[in-house]
């Protein structure tokens, strides 16, 4: 067990900094404490948790707040709102709970692997905020993810020939006429609209088996907008959900605990949960982790491979912005 107690907290109005401490147990003797200062050892006393905050308080005039873990690397609410200080604080606390919840599962235990998970679900979330991918796209952001030549009837003037179509190993569904260049105006009922994801992540525009074959059917059939980015890692396509209820379910852990994320509530499925069940959507991000294979990019220091394994593609620009909260992370963690 470890007890990493508050970077700061508040003294007869005064906000207190420290560097953080860790209280480590020892193996050979579950009663015996030892406080950490990164690897300056401090203190040595029995494990009890008021005695170690009413000990701390004599040690610094103050009274901290331990939280409780298991976890190998643990992490507190404070630094991640450091790491993310647009975050609300409360947020905060309650992701790194469920961080140490999880993390020694899935072996997210070295400050680089931390640090990258960090930079990933900060961005997929948008800073933790968001578990559901806002469905909402107005035309700038439109252009810049999907504004290509294969995603004809986005563009005004052109129509999908068939829109219950799908697309084959070498051809995607056509439009009429012909191939727009890209500069037409968006259509409107593309804008801010569910109907974007229907046709964008349909099979009408993405090669079948290809790199980005979501596994949706076509734009009628709404699996585009049913399976759009969900959990601290956002999910998309069906291919994906089906993924995750597998490895979910394969787990001995949860043999009572069965999970079918690539079903609606109405099928007797737990899609929801991805966004409003923040227990199952760290728990369900962390499996994803692990089945692609994460921690290898990350103890390379590779964020651009992260990205890619996450995400399922690597652009500069995600590059950039989850790089940027790694290495914030990195220093954080290490203070």
């Amino acid at each position: 067990m470890k007890v990493r107690f508050s970077d700061s907290f508040q003294a007869d109005g005064l906000t207190v900094t420290t560097p953080t401490l860790v209280a480590l147990v020892d193996p050979n003797d579950s009663k015996r404490v030892v406080i950490m200062r990164g690897s300056l050892p401090l203190m040595v006393f029995a494990l009890d948790t008021e005695e170690n905050a009413k000990r701390l308080a004599d040690y610094f005039g103050v009274a901290p707040k331990p939280v409780v873990t298991n976890a190998t690397f643990p992490i507190t609410g404070e630094q991640l709102k450091e790491i993310l200080p647009k975050t609300d604080q409360s947020r905060c606390d309650e992701v790194a709970d469920l961080i140490n919840k999880y993390s020694d599962k899935f072996e997210i235990n070295t400050p680089l692997r931390m640090a990258h998970f960090l930079g990933q679900i900060g961005v997929e979330t948008g800073g933790l905020k968001h578990t559901k991918e806002i469905p909402c796209y107005r035309e700038k952001a439109i252009r810049a993810n999907f504004g290509f030549k294969h995603y004809c009837d986005l563009f005004e003037g052109f129509e999908c020939i068939d829109m219950d179509a799908c697309a084959t190993k070498t051809k995607r569904v056509k439009c009429t006429p012909d191939v727009p260049t890209t500069k037409e105006e968006i259509k409107k009922k593309y804008i801010c609209s569910p109907a974007l994801f229907d046709y964008v992540y349909s099979c009408s525009a993405r090669l079948k088996g290809g790199m980005y074959d979501l596994g949706n059917a076509s734009p009628n059939s709404k699996d585009g907008s049913t399976f759009l980015g969900r959990g601290f890692i956002q999910l998309t396509g069906k291919y994906n959900y089906k993924d995750l209820s597998d490895v979910w379910n394969k787990d001995p852990e949860n043999a009572d605990n069965k999970k079918y994320f690539h079903k609606q509530t109405s099928e007797d499925g737990h899609i929801d949960e991805l966004e409003t069940n923040l227990d199952v959507a760290m728990k369900a991000s962390m499996y994803y982790w692990q089945l692609k294979k994460c921690n290898s990019k990350a103890d390379d220091d590779d964020t651009k491979g992260v990205t890619k394994r996450v995400k399922g593609s690597d652009p500069d620009d995600e590059v950039k912005n989850r790089g940027d909260i790694k290495d914030n992370a990195i220093k954080v963690l290490k203070k």
